[in-house]
């Protein structure tokens, strides 16, 4: 059996799995599916209303993917996008690692990254560049990474006017430094740093690029009022600087089932309701040698995919809540094939 990726080769379709997805995924998708006249209207309706981001996001399902070996060939460029058409993926955050030339950075295995964008844009996937590192926005970091955010900026200019690549996404998690763990620094000089340098940011991209989207990676536990803090003279809680300085956050609520997933963001939900902007939980796949209770590792198939479009159904009549985010593609692969992963919790850039 063969399947057309509207290029000039015809490739033999993977069998990632046997798998099936609900009646409720496959309805929504747009790959295809014969759906009533009336459904369709309701579908175009809701694409159409605007979102406060500054490019465009559709809701459905997105999904990290931080291995660059899933991009690097050909046959990992078509296996990934297979994968995200079967499972009606419509956004992938890809994690990119940066070189230097002689005098600045530039963005390792750019080519390949470009087929990725072109290839996935065929078939309607966003995709936006996904950064990471604990330390990335310590304030002694802070020139290395808007660096290689002008990189990320300028490899973005030569891409098509009518390119799918839509930003840039950090999951620069703090808490993870030895500084933030031995809990005798104040903590409050390390999230002025992370604010700063999303400010930063913001300014360079509304300057520069203002139609691509700056989005963070957030604990569902920074709206907690322990975690206030004074910032540009508005005393507020961490996750909502955080959400003030962003087109929008994505939550990691990792739980297993839709009622505690969706309490993990109750507080930033009706913040991003306040301010016109959307938030994305997400759900873990990966095998945690710690809290292993808040992935789907180990669930069955059934039980996940019943999740899903639970939670999907909410996105759709909640404007707060522009979609779900699944972390992430190496381990969900492995999952829905039982197979045995790499090593437990390993899925992060090196």
């Amino acid at each position: 059996m063969k399947i057309s990726f509207r290029s000039t080769e015809t490739i033999p379709i993977i069998r990632l799995s046997k798998a099936r997805l609900p009646a409720e995924i496959q309805l929504t998708s747009a790959l295809g599916a014969r759906m009533p006249m009336l459904i369709i209207i309701l579908l175009a309706a809701a694409l159409a209303t605007p979102l406060s981001l500054n490019a465009e996001q559709r809701k459905g399902l997105g999904m990290w993917v931080w291995s660059n070996s899933s991009y690097l060939t050909q046959d990992a460029r078509q296996q990934l996008v297979q994968f995200s058409v079967k499972y009606r993926i419509t956004h992938l955050d890809v994690h990119v690692k940066m070189t230097h030339d002689s005098i600045k950075p530039v963005l390792k295995d750019a080519e390949a990254f470009r087929d990725l964008i072109a290839f996935a844009g065929q078939h309607n996937i966003t995709i936006a560049a996904l950064r990471g590192n604990p330390k990335m926005f310590f304030s002694e970091n802070h020139e290395r990474t808007l660096q290689e955010l002008r990189a990320i900026v300028a490899f973005s200019e030569t891409l098509p006017q009518d390119t799918l690549f839509k930003g840039i996404k950090y999951d620069v998690e703090p808490y993870c430094t030895k500084e933030w763990k031995a809990g005798r620094t104040p903590l409050y000089p390390m999230m002025r740093d992370y604010l700063v340098l999303l400010r930063k940011a913001r300014s360079f991209l509304d300057k520069e690029t203002p139609h691509l989207w700056l989005a963070a990676d957030t604990p569902f536990w920074w709206d907690k009022d322990r975690f206030a803090l004074e910032f540009e003279g508005k005393r507020k809680r961490f996750s909502e600087h955080v959400q003030d300085l962003t087109d929008f956050i994505t939550i990691m609520s990792y739980r297993r089932s839709s009622g505690k997933f969706l309490d993990c963001v109750e507080g930033e939900r009706r913040y991003a309701q306040r301010i016109k902007k959307v938030i994305f939980p997400s759900l873990e796949t990966v095998k945690l040698e710690r809290d292993p209770h808040v992935s789907f590792w180990g669930i069955p198939n059934e039980e996940f995919w019943k999740v899903v479009p639970e939670l999907l159904a909410v996105a759709k009549r909640d404007p707060a809540v522009g979609g779900v985010m699944i972390h992430c593609y190496r381990s969900l692969v492995e999952k829905l094939n039982n197979d045995t992963p790499h090593k437990a919790g390993q899925v992060t850039p090196e």
